[in-house]
């Protein structure tokens, strides 16, 4: 009879999922998959929806990253529209999104993942969270917080909501902040820096302690990202996919990537994975350590100074190094808050007429999690007739798997469950995975860690909620 194990609290993952080990004949991990139970009908739900009220729509996908899809879908109009935007505008929705960014990426390094840097894979569930580190050291928890409160209100005042931003229009932006605001985020992007500075310093050190990981989260896929001319683009630019050995591959445009990408339908899992279309279907990881593998600079100056000597000392992609990567894109989303708010943006035009007609849009922008790409056909009367979403939790879906399996493997023989199941969980937190994003459904979170043998269950070990 399989065996199961009730662990408390809720883990620290955006969605539902639960872990299946298939063993071998020896009790060997053989291999390890993620599966994500919900079913994803927004697709079906956004059909005869007006095509320019998809920008508000779509944000509505997740309470996570609704800015980057709030974006994704007005750039998607906006290329199949043929609609050129002001650089004004582009520079509002840069530092929207550079809110945005250091909002998400708070949540993910420190929020989530951070328990486990900060306080240790093996300690106890119940002090192995959020309010267990705010105990043990409520100053530095509290500057963790604040930078996530930063990005937050960043997005607030120029996006008009703080989850669910409205102001990015086909043809431009609706609104531009007041020069008090500008004032204010200039200020708040300075502290953003300086807390970085001081907070990356501590992060790093604790990261170091997880040394022993990287070599079992060797992600050997190829890596796929945006880059303007080898430097970090998160709203444009080519996709530029890089083989394990470092050689460009692939680059193509947004409106090409049917011919590139190829989603497929996952055994007991209601999310897709997506490959490189070729012969052998290559696999690929996206995020902030596939911009980092394919991309020289960051573009803003202390960044981009990390950026350099994290590529210098950088010897194989490992999923562990997410973290140190995150680290460095909010050092860059700080900066470049100031930048804009303080004296990049002139007072120039922020927007162009634009109406709805018929088209293809498509737009293809990077998530804090990865290549994002929104799909629409719009008929003549600007409705929408067919949608489709590829998310990055999807591009990364065959990466998590492999990295589950490999971490497994070292974990399960030395018999330890809490290490097992938190050691499970924290190779997914290394991506930031939002499987909310990727299935859209509503409830609690339950994880269990199934394993079998020639498809038999042999044991079960849950975590769920006591409620």
């Amino acid at each position: 009879m399989a065996q199961k194990i009730i662990v408390s609290p809720v883990t620290r993952i955006e969605g539902h999922a639960r872990i299946v080990l298939d063993l071998d004949e020896g009790g060997a991990v053989e291999r390890g998959h993620l599966q994500v139970w919900e079913l994803r009908g927004f697709e079906k739900l956004l059909e005869q929806t007006e095509l320019f009220k998809m920008p508000q729509v779509t944000a509505r996908l997740c309470g996570v990253c609704p800015a980057a899809h709030h974006l994704a879908s007005v750039i998607a109009i906006e290329n199949g529209l043929g609609i050129q935007v002001p650089a004004e505008a582009k520079l509002l929705r840069e530092l929207l999104y550079a809110g945005h960014i250091l909002h998400s990426h708070a949540l993910s390094n420190f929020v989530l993942t951070g328990p486990d840097v900060m306080l240790g894979l093996n300690a106890h569930p119940m002090a192995r969270n959020m309010f267990a580190f705010m105990q043990a050291d409520p100053e530095l928890a509290k500057k963790f917080l604040r930078l996530r409160s930063i990005g937050q209100r960043t997005v607030e005042i120029v996006g008009g909501r703080g989850v669910h931003p409205v102001t990015a229009i086909p043809g431009g932006m609706a609104k531009r902040p007041a020069p008090e605001e500008q004032t204010l985020m200039a200020g708040w992007g300075a502290e953003a820096v300086g807390l970085m500075e001081e907070i990356g310093e501590v992060y790093r050190r604790q990261l170091a302690l997880l040394a022993e990981l990287r070599p079992m989260l060797h992600i050997p896929f190829h890596a796929m990202a945006l880059s303007d001319g080898g430097t970090v683009s998160f709203l444009g630019g080519d996709c530029v996919a890089f083989d394990p050995a470092g050689k460009e591959v692939r680059r193509f445009q947004a409106q090409q990537y049917t011919e590139h990408l190829a989603e497929h339908s996952v055994d007991g899992s209601y999310m897709k994975s997506v490959t490189l279309k070729d012969a052998s279907e290559k696999k690929i990881y996206v995020g902030p350590l596939a911009r980092a593998a394919i991309n020289h600079t960051i573009g803003s100056p202390k960044a981009n100074e990390a950026w350099q000597a994290f590529r210098a000392n950088w010897d194989l992609p490992s999923a562990v190094d997410y973290l140190h990567v995150r680290l460095i894109e909010m050092l860059h989303s700080a900066e470049r808050i100031a930048a804009i708010a303080g004296k990049e943006l002139s007072g120039g035009p922020i927007r162009v007429p634009a109406a709805p007609r018929a088209g293809h849009c498509i737009g293809l922008i990077e998530a804090p999690r990865g290549i994002l790409i929104h799909d629409y056909q719009a008929d003549d009367n600007g409705r929408i007739t067919a949608a489709n979403f590829i998310v990055a939790t999807q591009n990364n879906y065959d990466a998590i798997d492999h990295t589950i399996t490999t971490l497994a493997r070292h974990l399960l023989p030395k018999g330890n469950e809490n290490l097992l199941l938190n050691g499970m969980e924290f190779s997914l937190r290394c991506y930031d995975p939002c499987l909310a994003c990727a299935t859209h459904a509503a409830g609690r979170m339950p994880m269990e860690i199934v394993l079998r043998s020639e498809g038999t269950e042999v044991r079960r070990i849950t975590r769920r909620s006591e409620s």
